[in-house]
């Protein structure tokens, strides 16, 4: 991880939600959790961490789902665009991340390994060089995206 810190602006497809916040742009990650899976309906989901304390929405905040007993995930309650995975406990809030696909420029991003790929599909290969973490892994997977 570079710990380089970026300021973004991003949002949802109709507008209603928008941001500003600093990530960590160019340390992104694939998530392939099943989770990830189902809320996006897409083989994986691609993040960007956020600096704690960083993020601002302008207009709405998005609406939250608990996804699970970790964290919960925020959307547009107009047109349903996945913005945020926020962690519940303050101790995690390092983990709080962006989805790429929401943000202003998403080919700034960069990616720097695979989370959970123990339930990567089979036939979705993207980023094929990049350090793989399993769940067996969570350990060093955390400590590997960890600013």
């Amino acid at each position: 991880m570079t710990a380089e810190v970026t300021r973004v602006s991003g949002g949802c497809l109709c507008g209603r939600v928008r941001y500003d916040a600093d990530v960590f742009l160019h340390d992104g990650y694939i998530c392939h959790c099943t989770i990830c899976q189902k809320s996006t309906g897409q083989p994986a989901e691609i993040t960007v961490l956020i600096k704690p304390g960083s993020l601002r929405y302008r207009g709405d905040a998005p609406k939250y789902f608990l996804s699970s007993q970790g964290g919960k995930r925020g959307f547009c309650p107009d047109c349903g665009s996945r913005i945020v995975w926020q962690a519940i406990l303050p101790e995690d809030d390092w983990m709080t991340n962006l989805c790429v696909g929401s943000l202003d420029n998403p080919a700034e991003a960069r990616v720097t390994c695979h989370m959970y790929a123990d339930t990567q599909l089979p036939w979705y290969n993207p980023c094929e060089g990049l350090p793989k973490f399993t769940a067996a892994d969570e350990d060093e997977m955390m400590a590997f995206i960890r600013p």
